[in-house]
């Protein structure tokens, strides 16, 4: 489970999957979750950026259970 709460407004998003979209063309980052919509950055080129973007605006939460099971994957 994620839970991505916006700092400035408290709104709070649950789902089960974090996905990063990047056009390379136009340089706009998107953050979906569970395949909605819910965040967009300017002049972005890699994942690394919109993701520094992404907490800037965002708090990101994520379930100890989700942590576990990638940790245990390696």
């Amino acid at each position: 489970m994620i839970t991505l709460e916006n700092i400035s407004t408290g709104d709070v998003i649950n789902g089960e999957e974090l996905e990063y979209f990047i056009d390379d063309e136009t340089q706009i980052g998107e953050v979906y979750v569970d395949g909605d919509l819910v965040f967009q950055a300017l002049d972005v080129l890699n994942e690394d950026q919109l993701e520094h973007a992404l907490h800037l605006e965002f708090k990101l939460v994520e379930d100890l259970e989700d942590i576990l099971s990638e940790f245990n994957q390696y």
